[in-house]
């Protein structure tokens, strides 16, 4: 793992070195660049300047041999010795010329043999013209001689290929110099773009490393300095950047990390202590080597240790700090704890009144590698929750006596009452049958209303009864298709024609208590149908939907809707909005529902339709078939 972590990072050392080395490698390639067109524009310009010299070289022969051929003639004409000067000017030039060309075409075979044979050319004329023109106008009797060589032509042709020659020279001289001036304005091109593009590459590369500089070394570190000095004022909140950096600046901000790290494990040791010291049971932390590692002010007042001792527990056996009262679990408990097991168990201390009954918990503390290194010890005085506890107990079973009593005079009252009830009905009828037609008026209409009190009487007796026994029978679960329970309540219930029940595709199959949701549906789509003041033309739609752990359903119609100040008032016991000689009803529908719902830990409420009518919402709880597997 640590190799790998090497391998995968990039030293600062190496990052900016390769970036330094670049830059020498740069400069190294754009000097040597530099020197090789220094190199060749340096040949260009010694060839050209070459080319320069043989061109004014050629012209100088070419003018000394004019010279000579000027002193010839002058000499023909005039006969005088002095007319020879320029002749004998260019005939020393000439040989001097000659030679510096010979040197300068000393490596161009061709331009040399074209030099030889102009070279030839003019010793041919200094020869044959020159020197016999010079011979024999030195006698009178040979001037015709001398003159009949200069009519005849012969000196033309041999000056005639001496300048050929040197015209051909000259040309290929003149083409060699302009190959060369393109060849120099190239190389100082070469030479300049080379210089230029070092120049930029270093430029760039050096513009690079400063970003670099700044990015991954300037701000990291400032960065980290700031973070240093928000630590150092015990500002944990602080987050630690560059802790991704593979290099120098990235391990040092890992070991920042290390350091808040542990700046945190010391301000939370520190509230541990604290939150141990304010707590009223006895807390204490035992390392592996059985030594004590922590005590708080509560075990050490219940064990009478010293302030000295508790400031230098640490490190001290259990035997030393302890040597009058054992340490609870100190035996076998605790040997289990440090072989890594929890462990429970109850002990008493004595006390000014009576003995403490107390609950003790080992649990084993353990490094990362799974090594035990200590046990953190727990002794809660339990005598208090004993004594609430088996008050508790007492309180539940009265409790639930007086729940069954409850029920039974519930169960009792309304059966019992019911007989009495039909007595009298029976009695009504018996009445009617007797007096027959005489029962006429106000006598009729008081036997009616003493029907309908007695039958309301009778149903106010069987939704009391039905209150006490809701939920009691819910604990049977099964699987429920609430979609077809819909179906099926709609047929049950029986609207009247034109009224419509609609169980929508949402809704769910739960393992649910089945007699709880069914008449928690039947309540309220019976009442949505029993107070809907147009049931021709009634809507009741039934939804669900999935929240959290919990299905909301909803049952919405179009009714005439409730008030909402009155909302929360229908679901008491016997609440109704209109006056019972209107609606038949008891007022218990709703309270019923509620009742139900809240067994189940859901909720129940209403709320208004966007057009009309209402909607009652109630969760239930989603209980898988998984879950009951």
């Amino acid at each position: 793992m640590r190799r790998a972590m090497r391998e995968n990072t990039y030293s600062l050392n190496r990052t900016f070195g390769f970036a330094i080395a670049m830059i020498a490698l740069i400069a190294l390639v754009g000097s040597g660049g530099v020197l090789i067109t220094l190199s060749q524009l340096h040949s260009a310009t010694a060839s050209r300047f070459r080319s320069s010299q043989i061109i004014v070289g050629l012209s100088a022969i070419k003018n000394e041999m004019l010279n000579q051929e000027t002193g010839a003639r002058g000499y023909l004409l005039t006969g005088r010795r002095t007319s020879l000067q320029p002749y004998e000017e260019g005939r020393r030039n000439f040989d001097h010329s000659i030679a510096e060309l010979k040197v300068l075409l000393a490596t161009n075979q061709p331009q040399l043999d074209a030099l030889e044979e102009a070279e030839q050319a003019a010793r041919n004329w200094q020869r044959q013209v020159g020197a016999v023109i010079i011979r024999d106008m030195a006698y009178p009797t040979a001037r015709d001689h001398a003159r009949s060589i200069e009519a005849d032509g012969q000196g033309k042709a041999m000056f005639d290929t001496f300048r050929a020659r040197l015209a051909t020279i000259e040309q290929r001289e003149q083409d060699s110099l302009v190959v060369q001036t393109r060849l120099v304005a190239r190389a100082e091109e070469t030479a300049r773009f080379t210089l230029w593009a070092s120049l930029v590459l270093t430029l760039l590369i050096s513009l690079g490393v400063a970003v670099a500089l700044s990015r991954y070394i300037a701000r990291p570190l400032v960065g980290l300095a700031e973070t240093m000095r928000r630590l150092v004022a015990r500002d944990t909140s602080v987050s630690i950047p560059s802790l991704n950096h593979r290099n120098e600046v990235g391990a040092m901000a890992r070991a920042v990390a290390v350091f808040k790290d542990s700046l945190i494990e010391l301000d939370r040791t520190s509230v541990l202590r604290v939150t141990a010291d304010t707590m009223p049971a006895m807390i204490a932390y035992i390392e592996a080597d059985r030594s004590i590692g922590f005590l708080n002010e509560e075990f050490a007042r219940r064990f009478s240790v010293t302030a000295e001792d508790v400031a230098h527990v640490s490190g001290r056996n259990l035997d030393q700090l302890f040597p009058q009262k054992t340490f609870p679990g100190a035996g076998d408990e605790l040997q289990t704890a440090l072989s890594g097991e929890e462990v429970r168990f109850a002990f008493q201390l004595p006390d000014a009144a009576s003995p403490r009954d107390f609950e003790g918990y080992f649990r084993p503390h353990r490094a990362n590698s799974g090594r035990i290194l200590g046990v953190v010890a727990l002794f809660t005085d339990v005598t208090d929750r004993k004594e609430i506890d088996q008050k508790l107990r007492h309180q539940a079973h009265d409790l639930q006596r007086s729940n069954a009593e409850l029920e039974q005079f519930a169960y009792v009252a309304s059966h019992d009452l019911k007989a009495p009830l039909r007595g009298i009905e029976n009695l009504a009828s018996w009445i009617e049958e007797d007096l027959g037609d005489k029962l006429e008026g106000d006598t009729r209409t008081n036997m009616d209303l003493l029907k309908s009190r007695v039958r309301r009487l009778e149903s106010l007796l069987s939704d009391l009864l039905a209150y006490s026994r809701a939920g009691r029978d819910d604990n049977v679960i099964r699987e429920v298709d609430t979609r077809a329970l819909v179906s099926d309540l709609a047929a049950l219930i029986s609207p009247p024609e034109g009224f419509r029940i609609e169980a929508d595709a949402s809704l769910p199959t739960l393992v649910t208590a089945q007699a709880a949701l069914t008449q928690t549906l039947q309540n309220l789509i019976g009442n949505a149908v029993k107070h809907h003041p147009d049931p021709a033309h009634g809507l009741i739609q039934v939804k669900a939907a999935s929240v959290g752990n919990m299905y909301e359903f909803t049952v919405s119609d179009n009714g005439a809707g409730i008030p909402e100040q009155f909302r929360e008032r229908v679901f008491g016991m016997f609440q109704t909005l209109k006056p019972r000689d209107e609606v038949e009803g008891s007022g218990m529908g709703l309270a019923i529902v509620r009742k139900l719902v809240e067994r189940q830990s859901g909720q129940v409420w209403l709320s208004e339709n966007e057009a009309r009518g209402l909607t009652v919402h109630f969760t239930w709880p989603a209980i898988s078939k998984e879950s009951r597997a």
